[in-house]
């Protein structure tokens, strides 16, 4: 038995044990969402099961056995592993640190570092085409036009190529269709901008104004920033945005045309979209209820899907599989954080791995899987990126970031196998090879 094997063997047998000592909770109804626009729901109400201090206690003295390979990566000697149950799903969060101490470390020289002033809302706040990194550079929420700019940083050299200014103030990106797509919003400006810009000219060749109805879209500080995904689907541009009353929005928007096709309103039982990406079955999406919904740009359907977790914090969707970090219930003296990564099946997004590794963000290129940073207890991980196997979801290869007076990591994307990487505190854009 491989310790893949037995890994998985330690997290089934904790799971019937949380099964004997759980209550039951009943899992959601199945719900099937038409295409909407603006109707709202009640938020619903979600129950979370504490796992039994005796259950933490076994499991941390639950070892596997010692393996070496031919490489400088060691298998995990002695990894705890803490049962969490949320509602119908059972998972496994495992002693990151103890992962951290048999993975191999990436060596400085793999570790390319750019000082700019880069901003990341969230994990969409980056993107790849062109043989180039798209990032963002907002310079302030009530800045006089451009607020910000979109850059374009060389993914070979690592060195700026280019900019073009944006008049809101830039909060995602995404490429595809031929062109880069900036989201932007600013607060007491009413609607979102999405813009469209031409990659090898550095300008801008249309802008769709999207607006949330008769008293339009008004962002009201930090809640209207962090809930603004956009994302590409063949000629679809899917972008996601927060409704004026909390909700998500989701728009459809012809690439060809700069048109408006359809929009969907996410009921608020599932909470804004955190989250968005793509794959040739679905538009995958995240919320701040912990759901994972798809959506189909061609019915215009958005299909009931799976909860989680608590939240969403990041999504990657590939043809392989729809990676996403959960945020999951654990008491407030856990010694270990309520944080999981996963692996969906692309089509149905039902879990087909647990890695167990609890990080805040994960992004994927299709083949290659990258993982970045924890939170407390675990603050000496707080510039922790990693990579994993895809197949097993073990942590292959580490690198630690550097935290600057306590500016974090705060975004992470994927492009031709190298991890890049966010700081925007400390103005800084790194990229690390495996």
């Amino acid at each position: 038995m491989t310790n893949d094997d037995q890994d998985d063997s330690i997290s089934s047998i904790l799971q019937e044990m949380a099964t004997r000592v759980e209550r039951e909770v009943i899992a959601p109804d199945p719900r099937f969402i038409t295409q909407r626009t603006h109707r709202r729901q009640r938020r619903q109400r979600y129950q979370l099961v504490s796992v039994a201090t005796a259950l933490v206690v076994i499991a941390a003295a639950i070892t596997t056995s010692v393996v070496l390979t031919g490489s400088s990566r060691r298998t995990p000697v002695a990894v705890a592993s803490y049962p969490v149950r949320f509602e119908n799903t059972r998972l496994v969060v495992k002693d990151l640190l103890e992962i951290q101490k048999n993975t191999a470390t990436i060596a400085k020289s793999k570790i390319t570092s750019l000082r700019l002033a880069v901003t990341s809302a969230n994990n969409s706040s980056i993107a790849f085409g062109d043989g180039r990194v798209w990032v963002l550079d907002n310079t302030g929420g009530n800045a006089p036009a451009p607020c910000g700019k979109l850059v374009a940083v060389n993914a070979a050299t690592v060195a700026v190529s280019g900019s073009v200014p944006i008049s809101l103030c830039p909060q995602a990106v995404a490429y595809g269709a031929g062109s880069v797509w900036v989201l932007s919003s600013q607060i007491n400006a009413t609607g979102y901008q999405l813009v469209q810009v031409d990659p090898s000219t550095l300008t801008v060749r249309s802008t769709t104004i999207i607006d949330g109805g008769s008293g339009g879209i008004t962002p009201q500080g930090d809640t209207g920033v962090k809930y603004e995904d956009v994302s590409v689907d063949g000629n679809d541009v899917l972008v996601a945005i927060q409704g004026p009353t909390g909700n998500g929005e989701l728009f459809e928007v012809d690439a060809t045309s700069g048109t408006i096709v359809s929009s969907v309103t996410v009921p608020s039982v599932d909470g804004p979209v955190t989250a968005l990406g793509t794959n040739s079955a679905a538009v995958w999406l995240g919320t701040a209820n912990g759901w994972v919904l798809s959506f189909d740009p061609q019915s215009g359907v958005l299909s009931s899907g799976h909860r989680l977790g608590a939240r969403i914090a990041s999504l990657a969707a590939s043809n392989s599989g729809v990676w996403v970090t959960a945020n999951l219930p654990v008491s407030a003296n856990a010694n270990y954080p309520g944080l999981d990564v996963l692996r969906l099946d692309p089509v149905t997004g039902t879990i087909t791995k647990d890695t167990g590794i609890p990080m805040v963000f994960v992004s994927t290129d299709g083949t290659s899987v990258w993982v970045l940073s924890s939170a407390a207890p675990y603050t000496s991980a707080a510039g922790l990126v990693a990579n994993i196997d895809p197949a097993t979801g073990a942590m292959n290869e580490q690198a630690e970031l550097p935290v600057e007076n306590d500016n974090f990591p705060s975004a992470l994307g994927v492009y031709e196998g190298s991890a890049w990487v966010i700081n925007d505190d400390g103005g800084k854009l790194t990229r690390v090879n495996p």
